[in-house]
């Protein structure tokens, strides 16, 4: 959680901002995101954006990214969910963009995903947005807070003997497979 508030009244949609699961199923955060527009009786509203520069920036990435949010636009069409796919086409020429349209949110759902830059992407958009803002865990079976604050496993063994104490909780929960809108 990274703004822990009431959703905004007289939002106008939950904004789902995709910036790991880049996928229409199968997603946590968009079944929270989902979940929220239900209960708001919001429309839900998701956020696909690549920048045109970052460290691991590549033509081959990149067409792997659009060619998802192809399939996410006819995904997302299929399920009345409002998708908003953007590239950028020089460096920067997106800033803003998450900050305006979390001003019209209700409530706004991303990934929680520690690889590449995408803590310090939401930790720095997390200073531009003022409504509730969440972050939630699809990286895996066993969520990243499963191990008690602090703990760190120093072989694969003692990471070995905590899964296997552990994972039969977490094996019940899984994302749904489809995420209507309403």
């Amino acid at each position: 959680m990274i703004h822990d508030v009431a959703p905004t009244v007289g939002g106008k949609y939950v904004l789902y901002w995709m910036i790991a699961a880049r996928r229409h199923s199968w997603n946590f955060a968009l079944d929270r995101a989902v979940d929220w527009a239900r209960e708001l009786r919001v429309p839900l509203l998701v956020l696909e954006a690549l920048r045109a520069d970052y460290r691991w920036a590549s033509d081959r990435f990149h067409l792997f990214v659009i060619d998802g949010m192809r399939d996410n636009q006819t995904g997302f069409e299929a399920m009345g969910v409002g998708y908003y796919p953007y590239l950028e086409r020089s460096p920067a020429e997106g800033r803003g963009l998450l900050r305006t349209l979390a001003g019209d949110a209700a409530v706004v759902v991303t990934d929680r995903a520690p690889v590449f830059d995408l803590p310090s992407l939401v930790s720095a958009a997390s200073e531009q947005v003022a409504v509730r803002f969440e972050e939630v865990d699809g990286n895996g079976i066993l969520p990243l807070d499963a191990p008690p604050a602090g703990v760190v496993f120093p072989t694969a063994y003692g990471f070995r003997r905590f899964l296997q104490r552990t994972l039969a909780d977490h094996l019940t929960t899984r994302p749904r497979p489809t995420a209507a809108a309403h």
